[in-house]
């Protein structure tokens, strides 16, 4: 859940309904309170797919959410497209899978630029770890999403670099052992590859099995993290 900093317009969630409203909205009020969700602003309400209240317009007049910044990542396993906000990485994605992603936020107002952000870093922390130099990432993350992948893509940046976790433990770290299918779809959809290990997580008979990316990327990663020592 995220908490409010100050200077920032406080925005409420309705899980049940996907609708944010201001926290004097009557509407608002009479939401149950296991179904309130906190956003720093509407545009991170907007981001996770909420819609503005029809009642409170908690946008106002505004014309543009956000600003992204978008550069272009060539890994030695492909190219990647590389997005920040202000507050850190939102999308790190191969190529040929971030158009979606992208069109998703223009449509929400979103203005995506080239460059600049928090990308700078992102890269050559990128280039390290493919160097074998670096094995745990320090570029701020905005990650966006429910509570439940928030706190898987959290436990994922837990997994230790060379090892690997099973979805049932990623499902007991959270604490719903039962929740193996919900996990493997917080897990493909980590919005940010490689930074968030999605690809540290296999099947309990150690099979490599649901990367998004596809498998070929996800055996390469773990082959690299695997003989970084050598």
């Amino acid at each position: 859940m995220s908490h409010q900093s100050e200077g920032e317009t406080p925005i409420q969630g309705c899980r049940t309904t996907r609708i944010y409203c201001l926290p004097h909205c009557p509407a608002g009020r009479r939401m149950k309170p296991e179904n309130r969700v906190q956003f720093h602003s509407s545009e991170e309400a907007r981001a996770c797919g909420y819609r503005a209240c029809k009642i409170c317009k908690p946008d106002g007049d505004a014309k543009v959410a956000e600003t992204f910044h978008l550069s272009r990542y060539e890994s030695p396993i492909g190219p990647y497209v590389l997005v920040s906000s202000q507050k850190g990485v939102v999308l790190l994605e191969s190529a040929d899978r971030a158009g979606e992603k992208i069109a998703g936020w223009e449509r929400q107002r979103i203005r995506i630029r080239e460059g600049e952000g928090h990308n700078d870093q992102a890269m050559e922390e990128l280039d390290a770890y493919f160097a074998r130099k670096l094995r745990q990432f320090r570029v701020p993350l905005d990650l966006r999403g429910t509570d439940f992948q928030r706190r898987v893509w959290e436990s994922l940046q837990k997994i230790p670099y060379g090892e690997t976790s099973t979805y049932g433990e990623i499902a007991a770290s959270v604490g719903n052992p039962k929740a193996c299918r919900a996990v493997g779809r917080a897990n493909g959809s980590n919005p940010v590859a490689i930074i968030v290990p999605c690809h540290r997580v296999i099947g309990t008979n150690g099979t490599l099995v649901g990367y998004a990316g596809g498998l070929d990327k996800k055996k390469a990663l773990l082959e690299l993290e695997a003989h970084a020592g050598d």
